[in-house]
């Protein structure tokens, strides 16, 4: 909801004007710069009070004129300093009111100074206080204004005398003088104030977002935090964070409206997936400012692609080729990309697509690049306390399987064993007592199979790919052991290249196939294959039990549509992006078959 919100209101804002960074104060902040500027006409109006009395009117005649208009500008500097103290929040009204009167008392009082021109502090006043609330085309623009202004007046004094004080026709020349000062001071302040602003929001803004980041809140709800901040904040269309697993090879991408999807997998010293083509097409060390010009005459459009190094440089020689993919994926006008990196084992490149802010697209990819400098390394501790808050889990799930295994199992095995003993002797062996003595044995012999196979899930499964085939194998033939099912592994392949993630889907797939085939299928035999099938990994698990309620092969869509088929089994075949297919015979068992694209 909050993120709708944030987009409605950047869609209000993108109807009338582009939002500037350095723009986005709270109205705090613009109330305490009100009330700066406020004090400061205050202090102006005394000095020009003292300045009056060390320096006089010349010609004194016009010196009554002169107090009269600072005791009115006097009057308007207090009646300032009291609204603003009585009032909680300013308004961008009463701020161009406030200004348009400043700027019309450095034009009246320009008459007032003279040769020496001690007044003309007005306008530097006026152009700082400009400065101050705005920005650079704000401060232009003022400084633009009294240009007009001062030449007006000295045109006129140049021609009509009397209002030269002392002037004659010099003083047009005087004053284009003045207007190059006010040029070359409304210039200097309005960058500097636009530079000095574009920093504060920037830091602002990086505050902002760090303290949207909870490291209880986990790392999908941490950036859904981040991104309610940041897609208003940019003022863009919306956001993609492509990350890559290094050790998995695995494309993961996440964006607000769509959450995380997640590509296939390519085994290592494979071509790339046409994911990573799509998303990966610039180095790990280069930003991107992209501008997209459609030409109609071409019936089709061009990229100006800007490219920046680590450290905001320009790479005038380097080239990055935008797949075609990737604006049919996700349409754009233009956008700004920059690197991420989490840790050694995650990359990737975070894009923002349509950004709205009215400052140079190179200045947003810099900024860009800030953020995630300084909010990648808080968001990668979230990911790794959520990997620890794994890891403490595992070590304790292992803790209690031990407990379980040295303590209730042998317990139950011991209850088993005495059952065993009293169904041997004679007193009870044909007698009522007797049958339920077998009755309970075979509940104790149950419940220890289900404690063994609790057992084995809440250990965590760890190997290396290079031990996958052994770790099926021993799994097997534990299975066989403990349940007293014949079970036999069986594969032609020396060797495997699989990804871990791929490597612990599996096993726990052939585990879950063991658990199903021994609570429902009644099956006496169970072979396990693992291959290698016209480019697919191919695992199989086929017993001769009951089979399933249905006859024929299905495969894993038509499951889905029938509702049926084992849940687990079918999310874990969709999370390595497999195929699932089940053949099965009623009353002569099935067959359970998982391909995954080598």
């Amino acid at each position: 909801m909050a993120l709708r919100s944030g987009r409605r209101r950047a869609q209000a804002t993108r109807s009338f004007w582009p939002l500037r960074l350095s723009a986005l104060g709270t109205p705090t902040e613009s109330l305490r710069i009100e009330r700066v500027i406020a004090v400061s006409r205050l202090f102006l109006t005394a000095i020009a009070f003292v300045a009056i009395d060390l320096d006089p009117i010349q010609p004194r005649a016009y010196e009554p004129i002169a107090y009269t208009l600072l005791i009115l500008f006097s009057a308007h500097s207090i009646a300032a300093v009291i609204v603003l103290r009585r009032r909680q929040r300013t308004t961008l009204a009463f701020a161009l009111t406030t200004h348009a009167i400043d700027l019309i008392a450095a034009t009246v009082t320009l008459p007032m100074a003279g040769p020496n021109n001690s007044f003309f502090s007005f306008f530097l006043f006026v152009l700082a206080a400009a400065a101050f609330r705005w920005g650079f085309r704000e401060t232009a623009a003022t400084a633009a204004t009294a240009i007009v202004l001062a030449l007006i007046y000295g045109q006129v004094a140049g021609s009509w005398n009397v209002l030269a004080l002392g002037g004659g026709p010099n003083e047009f020349d005087r004053t284009i003088v003045r207007a190059a000062y006010l040029a070359m001071m409304g210039l200097l302040l309005g960058y500097l104030a636009e530079e000095g602003r574009l920093q504060r929001a920037e830091g602002a803004a990086i505050v902002a977002v760090l303290g949207k980041i909870r490291v209880d809140a986990g790392v999908t709800r941490t950036l859904n935090a981040v991104s309610e901040y940041v897609v208003p904040l940019f003022n863009a269309a919306d956001l993609l964070l492509v990350i890559e697993d290094k050790s998995g090879h695995r494309l993961f991408r996440w964006s607000p409206s769509v959450g995380w999807s997640a590509g296939p997998v390519a085994a290592p010293g494979e071509s790339p997936t046409p994911d990573r083509l799509r998303y990966l097409f610039a180095s790990p060390d280069q930003s991107l400012a992209v501008q997209r010009r459609w030409l109609p005459w071409l019936m089709g459009s061009t990229y100006i692609i800007t490219i920046l190094d680590r450290i905001g440089r320009i790479q005038d020689r380097a080239h990055v080729t935008i797949p075609q993919a990737f604006p049919k994926a996700h349409p754009f006008r233009r956008f700004v990309s920059a690197p991420v990196s989490l840790g050694d084992g995650w990359s990737g490149r975070i894009f923002i697509f349509d950004p709205r802010l009215d400052i140079r697209l190179i200045a947003l990819t810099r900024f860009l690049q800030l953020l995630i400098q300084q909010v990648g390394p808080a968001v990668f501790n979230v990911y790794l306390l959520d990997r620890l808050r794994a890891r403490a889990g595992a070590i304790e799930r292992a803790r209690v399987a031990r407990e379980l295994h040295d303590g209730v199992i042998q317990s139950l095995i011991g209850v088993e064993m005495q059952l065993e003993v009293l169904r041997g002797q004679d007193a009870v062996k044909t007698t009522t007592a007797g049958e339920e003595l077998k009755r309970l044995q075979g509940v104790v012999r149950n419940e220890v199979l289900n404690l063994r196979e609790l057992m084995q899930q809440m250990r965590p499964v760890e190997f290396d790919p290079e031990e996958f085939l052994d770790y099926l194998a021993d799994m097997v033939q534990r299975f066989g052991r403990n349940t007293g099912i014949a079970a036999h592994f069986s594969s032609p392949l020396k060797e495997v290249q699989l990804s871990p993630q791929v490597c612990f889907e599996l096993a726990r797939i052939v585990q879950e196939g063991l658990v199903n085939v021994r609570k429902h299928s009644a099956a006496s035999n169970v072979l396990v294959r693992f291959g290698v099938q016209n480019g697919y990994w191919a695992l199989e698990i086929d017993d001769d039990g009951k089979g399933f309620p249905f006859e024929g092969r299905y495969s894993q869509v038509d499951l889905d549509a029938r509702r049926t088929g084992p849940i687990v089994i079918k999310e874990r075949v969709r999370a390595i992006g497999g195929q699932l297919a089940i053949d099965s015979t009623p009353g002569h068992g099935s067959r359970l078959e998982v391909l995954v694209p080598q």
